[in-house]
């Protein structure tokens, strides 16, 4: 008897959990795509910057968030072991935002098998909403070609606090670049 409830108690706890998980999530889509002809896996040093010659969006553009962007992407390269160097990096990843007005268009069908006798119909409506887009590029110093660009799109709820703000920046940029490869043991020097 204990032990069945320890197991509900248990089965209990992992349902909560995963609910809470599942509420503060972000609607972000995150995708990725790379050139295959390069091994991402020998660069040791990067550097972080805002895109070149791109209009930027007047909030998530600002300078507020182009600190946040840099800053959060710094924090995640240096988790997966690079070296942040501003001078002779090898790799250069360039950050940007925008935003997109969308249009989402729904339809509930109102049909049923009395519909000659109540009527019945289509009930079309529209909402309209924000996409943000979160985009980094990353490219080979050498070359200056892009090797890597990652993603996040979706929806975006404005955080309310400070640091929510710079929670939510760093949790996109986490998102992004997990399936960048982690820097291997050998890619940096030891002081």
């Amino acid at each position: 008897m204990k032990n069945i409830v320890k197991l509900m108690k248990s089965a209990g706890v992992a349902v909560v959990a995963g609910v809470l998980i599942m509420a503060c999530s972000q609607a972000l889509q995150v995708s990725y795509d790379y050139d295959s002809s390069v091994n991402l896996k020998q660069f040791k040093t990067f550097k972080v910057e805002a895109e070149h010659n791109m209009e930027s969006d007047p909030l998530l553009g600002s300078e507020l968030n182009r600190r946040r962007l840099g800053d959060a992407v710094k924090e995640v390269m240096e988790a997966k072991g690079y070296k942040y160097d501003q001078q002779s990096p090898e790799l250069i990843v360039r950050f940007m935002t925008d935003v997109k007005d969308r249009q989402q268009v729904r339809s509930n069908n109102m049909y049923s098998p009395y519909m000659w006798w109540y009527g019945g119909g289509n009930n079309i409506s529209t909402y309209n909403y924000q996409e943000s887009r979160f985009i980094l590029n990353i490219y080979q110093k050498n070359s200056d070609k892009m090797i890597w660009q990652g993603w996040a799109s979706g929806k975006v709820k404005a955080p309310t606090k400070k640091e929510d703000r710079e929670t939510m920046v760093k949790n996109t940029m986490t998102d992004i670049l997990r399936t960048f490869p982690q820097a291997t043991l050998d890619t940096y020097s030891r002081k």
